[in-house]
C-alpha cells in the first residue's frame, strides 16, 4: 500500500505584530503605484490562528480584516511586496492607528499566507 507523505504544516503565528508594522503594511498597500490585482489571488489562514483573535474578542460582534503588503522571505524573494491581511478587533483603526493611545492595539495579527508566493496546500 502506497502512503502519501504529508507536507509539514505552516507554523502557527501566535504573536501580535506591532502597530508600527501594521501601519507600514497598510502604507505599502495604499501607496504602491506598481500594484496589480494579480499580485495576490487569495490568502490562507490556519483556523487555530483565527481562533486566537476570536478568543481575544469574545465581547465583540465583529473582527476586522485589513489589507496590507509586506516582504515575505527577503532572502528568497528580495524586496518584492506580497499581500497580507491583518486581523484585529473591530475598534482598532488601521491606517492611522493612534500609537500613543491606551487602546489594545497590541492585538494586531498578521496570520495570512498570501497566494502567491505560497502554493495551494493539500490537506
Amino acid at each position: 500500500m502506497k502512503t502519501m507523505e504529508k507536507k509539514p504544516k505552516e507554523p502557527i503565528y501566535d504573536k501580535p505584530i506591532s502597530p508600527e508594522q501594521a501601519q507600514g503594511y497598510v502604507d505599502n498597500y495604499l501607496k504602491n503605484k506598481n500594484f496589480k490585482p494579480s499580485d495576490f489571488e487569495g490568502f490562507y489562514f490556519h483556523r487555530d490562528e483565527i481562533q486566537i483573535v476570536l478568543d481575544q474578542n469574545v465581547d465583540k460582534e465583529y473582527i476586522k480584516f485589513t489589507l496590507g503588503m509586506k516582504e515575505v522571505d527577503p532572502e528568497k524573494y528580495g524586496k518584492k511586496l506580497f499581500g497580507c491581511v491583518m486581523m484585529t478587533s473591530s475598534d482598532i483603526i488601521i491606517p492611522d492607528i493612534d500609537l500613543d493611545a491606551a487602546d489594545d492595539s497590541s492585538s494586531i495579527y498578521d496570520f495570512s499566507r498570501p497566494i502567491p508566493p505560497y502554493p495551494p496546500t493539500e490537506e
